[in-house]
């Protein structure tokens, strides 16, 4: 007993704080469904880094919520061991190392920008702010570094079931509904921490953050219900089977082919505007002629409709992950190739080394657009690329009036990531003020409307569809517009801390 307590007497209070902050954060935005803790939760957090003692104190404070605020986000590719075709305990060795390199990384690449608070604190309330856009500067610099960008876990995942708080994201992008929620949690720490004056002044600005993000929460939400009331309506049916794992591996092309045409006829649909079916749907390269892709121009013709599908293409000697769209009339569209690839499931970094080709991603400016077909153009993202902000942001750019993600979930098992994913896609219909309609293999498919509310959703990953009343809308969002111009902040508090540590080495 008196050894158990001379430990506890040796633990630093505040660094175990941080470190369970840091757990029950990462939860928040992936097992736990409980925004409204999120106001609250990372307070903590914020508090402490913009009161560090030393840089030693920050770089502390800093690794023991940020490395297991990620640990337990990235944990989930430990339940991926039965994809790999490897001994049971070399294989989850292998992704236990992949967890721990990716903490490093995600780690690493948020301590960059949140480093530069050293010399940016004024030991003022809007301190908060500063460690805020900083913060939101580091994910973002998650999505756009060269090497290996995975921008996996943002903090705005906290509170995407609450579409009414995350409508700045269509000005800003998903990062300033990060810095809002940092911001609200860092006033609310000084308010609770301060005495007099400045606890007054907390409370003020609290107040006001509030004022203004729900103003603006109200007043979009009713302009994109007003855009949609007037936009021509369709109706879309996403369809999903029950391909788990390995099952799906298993799967012939034909046999998945006449699986979604069961799975719709079974639906009794008669009559839709849109079928939407997932990622690799038909298993198999495009051929016009083959029957696989026959049965899938009979969906269209029996229901009306543009069918969606996934499959793979070769082009120049080269082959992708696609989807294109095929409607009533058997008219194919030119197909959308992927853009960004799973490492190590759908690529293999510096295979061309090895002499092994893989799948390829497509950056040019033909396949990347969005599908035109007799609907309009229609945006898409196949699995992973919903993850990518800028991405997403492209399709809508160049006229997209809806979006489709078209996904294969079925690799995250029974991990909380299929729903993490999920969030991913409720945040791109907000970002973009458009209809998103999700088509998972076995899960999470969806209609999201263009304020990030889910309209309807199956979660079972049994085989079914989803159906409703969609709009195409034809208006941009001023983020669709003008990029992430939220960087912009950022990177002006990178260009200050680098003046300002500039001048200090040339003082001294």
């Amino acid at each position: 007993m008196d050894i158990i307590r001379s430990f506890a007497l040796k633990i630093n209070k505040k660094y175990a704080l941080m470190f369970f902050t840091g757990l029950w954060c990462a939860a928040l935005q992936s097992s736990a469904e409980l925004p409204l803790l999120a106001f609250i939760s990372y307070a903590p957090m914020m508090y402490c880094l913009c009161r560090y003692e030393s840089r030693r104190d920050l770089a502390k404070s800093f690794v023991c919520f940020f490395a297991p605020y990620y640990f337990y986000q990235l944990a989930f590719l430990l339940t991926v061991y039965s994809q790999i075709d490897l001994d049971r305990p070399l294989a989850v060795m292998l992704l236990f190392l992949a967890v721990v390199v990716l903490t490093f990384w995600e780690s690493l690449m948020m301590l960059l920008p949140v480093y530069l608070f050293l010399y940016l604190r004024k030991n003022r309330l809007y301190d908060m702010l500063t460690l805020a856009l900083l913060i939101a500067g580091g994910e973002w610099l998650q999505e756009s570094f060269p090497v290996l960008s995975f921008p996996w876990c943002g903090i705005w995942l906290s509170i995407t079931s609450q579409p009414f708080v995350i409508q700045p994201a269509n000005l800003l992008g998903c990062r300033a509904v990060t810095v809002l929620l940092l911001t609200v949690n860092g006033l609310l720490a000084f308010a609770v921490k301060g005495c007099g004056k400045k606890r007054l002044t907390a409370l003020g600005s609290l107040a006001a953050v509030y004022a203004l993000w729900l103003g603006y929460g109200f007043y979009s939400t009713a302009h994109l219900n007003s855009i949609s009331k007037d936009s021509e309506s369709i109706f879309a049916v996403v369809a999903q089977d029950e391909a788990e794992g390995n099952k799906k591996a298993a799967c012939t092309a034909w046999d998945c082919a006449r699986s979604y045409r069961k799975i719709v006829n079974s639906a009794m649909i008669k009559k839709a505007d849109i079928v939407v079916l997932p990622e690799t749907a038909v298993p198999m390269g495009y051929d016009g002629e083959a029957g696989e892709f026959s049965v899938v121009s009979s969906i269209a013709k029996s229901c009306g409709a543009t069918v969606i599908n996934g499959c793979f293409f070769r082009f120049d000697g080269d082959e992708y992950n696609a989807l294109y769209a095929v409607d009533g009339n058997g008219s194919v569209s030119e197909p959308y190739f992927k853009q960004v690839l799973v490492p190590f499931g759908e690529k293999i970094p510096f295979a061309a080394l090895f002499g092994s080709k893989t799948l390829c991603e497509c950056s040019d400016d033909i396949h990347t657009k969005p599908l035109e077909t007799a609907l309009g153009k229609i945006g898409c993202a196949i699995c992973i690329e919903s993850v990518y902000p800028e991405t997403v942001r492209k399709q809508a750019a160049d006229g997209a009036q809806i979006l489709c993600v078209c996904t294969n979930d079925s690799w995250f098992g029974k991990s909380s990531a299929r729903q993490v994913h999920f969030r991913h896609s409720i945040m791109r219909a907000a970002e973009n003020g458009k209809y998103l309609l999700r088509s998972g293999n076995c899960g999470i498919s969806a209609i999201i409307k263009p304020t990030g509310e889910v309209q309807s959703v199956r979660t079972q990953t049994s085989k079914g569809v989803v159906t409703g009343e969609v709009q195409l809308i034809e208006e941009k969002t001023l983020y669709s517009r003008f990029k992430d111009l939220f960087t912009v902040f950022p990177a002006l508090l990178t260009a200050i801390a680098i003046m300002k540590m500039y001048k200090g080495k040339k003082e001294n």
